[in-house]
């Protein structure tokens, strides 16, 4: 196992009990047995890390070119509550490096994709904000879907998802599940 594999491992582990947030280098670093040498010379920081982690081991099972967008959507909660407290854990931040910005652009990556090639005019900045705010939305809610332990369904939250979205791009988020 290289040693990206073990920082992964150990992240997850602290996850399970902390916040991102409140986790150290140095815990992470205990966690693994490891050197600030050895973890800096694969991350910029605990952020990084956390993002890769979750890349590999839980967005790997979401796709990036599902049909729909609540396919997209279903994705994304069944991969979140397979792992709900690390994931929480590892969305409650406002970092610019964190994985709840990973999970924004991801999403919001995912709309304007499907919208340009829906044959939509994506070279309107206005749509592209109205995307990326819509995205953090969406994460928002997510995160308190964790937060509250995945009771409700996931059927309930897609429900709610499409009740928030602006009514700028209804149309064309509506064409996109089509």
């Amino acid at each position: 196992m290289n040693m990206k594999k073990y920082f992964e491992q150990g992240i997850l582990t602290l996850l399970e009990r902390k916040n991102i947030d409140s986790i150290t280098v140095g815990e992470i670093i205990d966690e693994v047995g490891s050197c600030k040498g050895t973890f800096y010379k694969h991350y910029l920081d605990k952020y990084c890390l956390c993002c890769d982690c979750l890349q590999n081991r839980i967005y790997s099972d979401i796709s990036a070119d599902a049909e729909t967008w609540e396919e997209f959507i279903m994705q994304c909660l069944t991969a979140f509550e397979k792992n709900d407290k690390v994931v929480y854990h590892a969305f409650d931040s406002a970092d610019v490096n964190s994985a709840r910005r990973y999970h924004e652009n991801f999403t919001a990556e995912y709309l304007i994709g499907k919208y340009a090639r829906s044959g939509g005019d994506m070279s309107v900045a206005l749509n592209i904000l109205v995307l990326r705010l819509y995205s953090a939305a969406v994460t928002d809610l997510i995160v308190k879907w964790l937060a509250g332990g995945c009771k409700e369904s996931k059927d309930d939250i897609f429900s709610l998802i499409c009740a928030v979205t602006p009514r700028t791009v209804s149309k064309e988020i509506c064409a996109l599940s089509a």
